[in-house]
């Protein structure tokens, strides 16, 4: 059985976090920001669909 990694992100302090990254991503839910691949992903597809609804 596989363990969960994880985050390792810098903190203030200049260590690593050592909170469980989250399931799928390499970073725990306070080090995952606007920058992580799933939410550029999650974001793409938003404005994707925002350009295909406003079309004629």
């Amino acid at each position: 059985m596989a363990t969960q990694s994880r985050c390792g992100a810098l903190t203030e302090k200049r260590t690593r976090c050592r909170r469980l990254a989250m399931v799928g991503a390499s970073r725990c839910d306070l080090h995952r920001g606007d920058w992580s691949a799933y939410t550029i992903k999650k974001r793409k597809e938003a404005e994707r669909k925002a350009r295909t609804k406003h079309r004629k």
